[in-house]
């Protein structure tokens, strides 16, 4: 009951945060811009909290996941001095578009934030496995990793995304090595290995399940930490990390020290099989200065924005193989599995990005199809007929609205 009334708060902070700031986005730039507000409310559903400060009428609603600042003049036309509409085109541009741009903005201080707090795993090899890939193409420790196929590289996170997303085999990387530049050849193959759809932290606990899982039908949960593998214990996550992958759909059976309790049970089950690029690697983690911490987390923003657009920008050409889109019921799944205030904030920021993004998408009822409107009515220099303007936003609702249902089903689904 506990864990359900966390997972709750959670989903609440993370959304009502988001939210919040995007709509004050809205709402801030307005006020500059003098525009009359009639009302700012998070939330939609029932009112909670109700409040009218002087034009405005500010309210809290019981569920957080959505919110609007209505404007004078902004869905029907007014003759208002101060109306929406009123404004020149430049001026409606921003007001529209603050929403976004705050919420990526935000992901950016809090990249920062976590950067700062935590560390951040930058390119200098640490480890790297005797006998893999990496290993046997000359890669040590002490060794910095450059660039890889010409991309330059700054963090692990990038280093380890670049293989996984590579559609070739063969990689091409540039190392600093004391007071030399070395070019190596490096081939990554896929190869198959045992898997349970389980992460886990330098620890040995469980940071993430994945959902209908192996491990997550054994009924290991985050923050559980495995002890010992068929019988046989080890010294570090990695050793057992390592057994599990020899395991290809077979039986396993984890020793297991519940994080509830501190029990030791034993689950049983069987793996499945996973086709990955297979290399081990470990970084430097420092914790930055504040304008190198700054360097790193424009880094992890922009690495976010570019594959949050081109994964975007794939689903609707039909290329996507590899993105997964997520609804409410997704969104709050991944944030209630969140096991650390590290992932948590690190998942706000994802999040934040995201929905900054998808709002800027030109499609009628979002911003990014108000923005194209007013494009047309800049480039046209007068506004298109007001029933036109609403059928195409309200067309746009109503694709959206089935949208959301589709991925909704779909996340359902998938927990179930």
């Amino acid at each position: 009951m506990i864990s359900l009334i966390w997972g709750f708060l959670k989903i609440v902070i993370i959304l009502g945060t988001l939210i919040t700031i995007h709509e004050l986005g809205h709402f801030t730039v307005a006020k500059l811009c003098k525009v009359k507000v009639n009302k700012f409310s998070i939330g939609f559903g029932p009112v909670l909290f109700k409040k009218q400060k002087g034009e405005t009428e500010y309210t809290l609603r019981a569920f957080p996941f959505g919110g609007f600042v209505q404007m004078e003049g902004e869905e029907e036309r007014s003759e208002e001095e101060r109306a929406f509409n009123k404004k020149p085109v430049w001026q409606r541009i921003s007001i529209v578009a603050a929403g976004a741009f705050v919420n990526i903005v935000f992901s950016l201080i809090v990249y920062f934030s976590i950067t700062s707090a935590f560390g951040i795993y930058i390119s200098n090899v640490v480890d790297v496995l005797d006998e893999g890939p990496l290993y046997e193409a000359g890669i040590r420790p002490g060794d910095k990793i450059i660039s890889i196929n010409d991309d330059k590289m700054l963090t692990q996170r990038e280093i380890e995304n670049k293989i996984i997303d590579s559609k070739e085999d063969d990689f091409v990387f540039v190392i600093e090595r004391g007071e030399n530049i070395i070019e190596l050849p490096v081939q990554i193959p896929y190869q198959e290995r045992g898997n349970i759809g389980v992460a886990f932290n330098e620890s040995g606990e469980a940071i993430q399940i994945m959902s209908n899982g192996p491990a997550y039908k054994m009924g290991l949960e985050p923050k559980d930490k495995i002890l010992a593998v068929n019988g046989n214990e080890y010294e570090n996550i990695e050793l057992i990390i390592s057994e599990i992958r020899k395991i290809k759909n077979g039986k396993i059976e984890l020793k297991v020290k519940k994080a509830e309790n501190g029990e030791i049970v034993i689950l049983s089950g069987d793996t499945n099989v996973k086709r990955e690029r297979m290399y081990e690697l470990m970084c430097e983690i420092i914790k930055p200065g504040f304008f190198e911490g700054f360097v790193y987390a424009i880094d992890e923003t922009w690495y976010f924005l570019t594959a949050t657009v081109k994964g975007t920008a794939e689903i609707f050409v039909g290329k996507a193989e590899n993105v997964e889109v997520m609804g409410p019921v997704g969104i709050a799944e991944e944030i209630t599995s969140t096991s650390s205030v590290y992932d948590f904030f690190y998942l706000m920021a994802a999040i934040s990005l995201s929905l900054g993004i998808f709002n800027l998408l030109p499609i009628p009822a979002l911003d990014g199809g108000r923005i194209l409107i007013l494009v047309i009515e800049g480039i046209r220099r007068k506004p298109l007929k007001e029933s036109i303007e609403q059928a195409i936003i309200l067309i746009g609702f109503a694709a959206i609205l089935v949208l959301a249902i589709i991925i909704t089903v779909s996340d359902v689904i998938k927990i179930f």
